[in-house]
């Protein structure tokens, strides 16, 4: 295996395409999809015409959304760009708003403008209403709590408002999806609202899992007039095949390496869980591309065969986008593809995936076998 290793190495552009074409796909691919999001988020105005906290407190708020791309204009411009249709609708705080909701008024208090081609008004609307929602709520609930003081006579602070607010306020605020509690090393540790995201470390998985099928091609092109004479050798052709795959896969184990290495540096990968996930996902992406070569017998339709498998292995496993945007179905199938090791950002323990690593495993087993399988035919 050291031997085919050093044969590989001396091949400037396989050296390349393993070690570099993965990388500069996943930035690439990452930032298009970076923008492409950010494009595609419908721009919708705000106009702060009250200036006092509680409507500075709303539109803070409503520009963290991330599914709406909320701008904060003056009157005049943001009605210039509403007529030259650059955003959907405005939205406009006026003067005592604050007023008229620490009265408890939600209704009216703000102004919306819009025109008859706006597409998302119903959905911004109840974003903002959401906001007041709150506002008027924790207003509500410390005006509350300030008079059954004075009812029962209990002495309170300066700020009993003030705190009542803060509290009411923090309900708002969404918890953990889940926590985990493990051990390791002697040391107890809690993980919160781990979830799945899409990435550039599933988007490196597409590009790895299509190279390690097009540099798998040897299988075909070698096995017309190498593969009768290494039945004839010693090591015979299963070793062959064996110290061959075994070679392609340090190498992408290698890159795999550099990719984690480059994806903390600029990313910030929190993990090295990522990087155990990573080498398990590259030794199946060989194991699975030898096997689809050795049933391939052209080169050129093995090469359509895998980018057409590449692609809807990688759609149907979660790599481009949440498969469950588009079905519950899909997600339950993604979740019994390796893909599905890449999509944890904060990886989680060995313990809470069994599932993933176990299919991965049997994933490289019946490929494995299937490859042994096919060999014996070759005539």
């Amino acid at each position: 295996m050291s031997e085919k290793i050093k044969q590989l190495l001396k091949r400037p552009m396989l050296v390349i395409m393993i070690f570099f074409l993965p990388l500069i796909g996943t930035i690439i691919s990452s930032s298009f999809l970076a923008k492409v999001q950010s494009d595609s988020k419908i721009p919708v105005a705000l106009v702060d015409q009250d200036h006092s906290k509680m409507s500075k407190q709303v539109v803070d708020r409503l520009q963290k959304t991330t599914e709406i791309q909320f701008i904060s204009l003056n009157e005049e411009q943001a009605r210039k760009q509403l007529a030259k249709n650059k955003i959907d609708s405005i939205f406009m705080f006026p003067n005592g708003f604050q007023q008229e909701v620490e009265a408890g008024n939600y209704q009216g208090v703000i102004d919306l403008l819009t025109l008859p081609s706006s597409v998302a008004t119903e959905a911004v609307r109840e974003v903002v209403a959401s906001e007041v929602t709150r506002l008027t709520t924790n207003v509500k609930a410390a005006n509350e709590v300030r008079f059954l003081y004075r009812v029962y006579n209990i002495h309170a602070g300066p700020d009993l408002w003030k705190e009542a607010y803060r509290y009411t306020d923090n309900q708002w605020k969404p918890k953990p999806l889940m926590t985990i509690d493990y051990e390791a090393q002697g040391t107890k540790h809690t993980k919160q609202g781990s979830a799945q995201v899409t990435g550039y470390v599933p988007l490196w998985g597409f590009f790895t899992l299509l190279l390690c099928c097009l540099t798998s091609d040897w299988m075909i092109r070698e096995r017309k007039h190498l593969f009768k004479r290494m039945k004839t050798m010693q090591k015979g052709l299963y070793g062959y095949i064996r110290s061959v795959s075994a070679a392609y896969a340090v190498l992408y184990v290698f890159q795999a390496l550099i990719s984690f290495a480059l994806f903390k540096w600029l990313y910030g990968v929190e993990s090295y869980s990522v990087l155990l996930y990573m080498c398990i996902y590259v030794i199946v992406c060989v194991a699975f591309s030898t096997w689809l070569a050795s049933e391939s017998q052209r080169v050129g339709s093995y090469y359509m065969i895998s980018v057409v498998m590449v692609t809807g292995l990688s759609i149907i496993g979660g790599s481009f986008f949440p498969v469950g945007e588009l079905s519950a179905t899909i997600e339950r199938i993604s979740q019994w593809l390796p893909q599905h090791l890449l999509l944890y950002q904060h990886a989680l323990p060995l313990t809470f995936i069994w599932k993933e690593i176990a299919v991965s495993i049997a994933c490289i087993c019946l490929c494995a076998f299937k490859i042994v399988w096919n060999v014996r035919s070759i005539k």
